[in-house]
């Protein structure tokens, strides 16, 4: 990895907040739980129903503009409110830092009841999706207040396979996996156990890098037996719901605002 690179890699690790453009400042609230910074959109919509969101970056990098911009649109639409979990990053604090982040600001927003039990669900991008999985598989065999879905988009979560071909995904793994074999299960939670989890909702692209990946699990969370709805896009890319932009992207997003609704009883009529 080029020295540009790491030092931007390293610019972007620093927790952000929504553009103005995105969300006015007045919907926007940053709190710390048990010390992970979480950023909150529409926080008074908590008492309704929340996502809870962790970003892509193959655990190397923060939450971008896109990001954001997913959040803010699929919360508004949802009905819900939005919260942005800014776990640590790789290669300063590699596994298991970010699930361990994660465990705790999910922990003390239960405690402080901001999160209402069944009222909630886990979404994650990317890395995001692995890490929301690993973090759902915990909170099932501890039996700690689950989320009442997961939305997973374009998961990666399985770091022990390298036939994606892409190379920066490849470092990352290493940055963040550090000495831990890649096959422990709450680094590759697809290896892991399957059964026992809320609903999942996966939305991948036929032409994403981790469409092969996407698909493994999707076969093995049939196997666990675990409830699974999947809209996977012809011609999607990766990240499609967040990252593109257009009919693909809409189509995306419809999807997982349906999801949340639906799980949560949200009436059409109360999105804004």
């Amino acid at each position: 990895m080029s020295l540009v690179r790491t030092l931007r890699i390293l610019a972007s690790q620093r927790p952000s907040l929504p553009p103005r453009s995105v969300a006015d400042p007045s919907r926007v609230r940053r709190v710390r739980y048990d010390h992970v910074p979480v950023t909150w959109i529409d926080p008074d919509l908590a008492s309704t129903a929340t996502i809870v969101h962790l970003h892509g970056g193959a655990y190397v990098q923060g939450e971008s503009r896109q990001t954001w911009e997913w959040l803010e649109e699929v919360a508004r639409r949802a009905g819900t409110a939005g919260a942005m979990i800014h776990y640590r990053l790789a290669p300063r604090h590699r596994y298991p830092a970010a699930v361990d982040d994660v465990l705790r600001a999910l922990a003390d927003m239960q405690r402080e009841t901001v999160l209402r039990p069944h009222r909630w669900v886990l979404s994650g991008d990317s890395a995001g999706a692995g890490l929301a999985l690993a973090v759902a598989q915990i909170l099932a065999a501890t039996g700690v207040d689950a989320p009442a879905a997961l939305l997973l988009e374009s998961p990666w979560s399985d770091l022990s396979r390298e036939d994606h071909g892409e190379e920066s995904l490849k470092v990352a793994a290493r940055l963040y996996a550090g000495a831990v074999p890649r096959t422990e299960p709450r680094l590759s939670p697809a290896l892991g156990d399957l059964s026992g989890l809320p609903p999942v909702h996966l939305v991948g692209g036929d032409r994403d890098p981790l469409v092969h990946d996407c698909r493994r699990l999707i076969a093995a969370l049939a196997e666990a037996g675990a409830e699974h709805e999947v809209l996977e896009l012809p011609g999607g890319g990766h990240q499609v719901a967040v990252a593109a932009d257009g009919p693909a992207a809409q189509e995306a997003r419809r999807f997982q605002i349906a999801a949340v609704r639906a799980v949560l009883g949200i009436d059409a009529r109360a999105a804004r």
